[in-house]
């Protein structure tokens, strides 16, 4: 009988993949350079997080910073971060990570 996954069978699952991702890349033969593999895991765990996994949905991606966080920088006159609560989740960066991965790499002068 089908049920909802735990949160902890959640947690393995999507760990359990990333071990997987870097199996692949440790082991890619070829001319790749660390930073290519580097690169290339960190893309397929982003992938994996947007939803573009075959064993894995995409997941909600959100600040949870700490409750002495915003004050803190409030009073040093620096931006801070939403604050989010389980139910009520607030500035998700899910979903195109993976897209803009050698975008903002490339605006950084990381990527060529």
């Amino acid at each position: 009988m089908s049920r909802e996954l735990t949160k902890e069978e959640v947690r393995t699952k999507f760990l359990k993949h990333v071990w997987g991702m870097i199996e692949y890349w440790d082991t890619m033969v070829g001319e790749k350079t660390s930073g290519e593999k580097l690169s290339g895991l960190t893309h397929s765990i982003l992938a994996a997080i947007d939803g573009c996994s075959t064993d894995l949905p995409g997941f909600i991606l959100a600040p949870s910073p700490h409750e002495s966080d915003k004050q803190y920088l409030i009073d040093n006159d620096e931006d801070y971060f939403p604050e989010n609560h389980e139910n009520d989740v607030n500035a998700d960066i899910g979903g195109c990570l993976h897209e803009l991965l050698y975008p903002i790499g490339k605006e950084m002068g990381l990527v060529k």
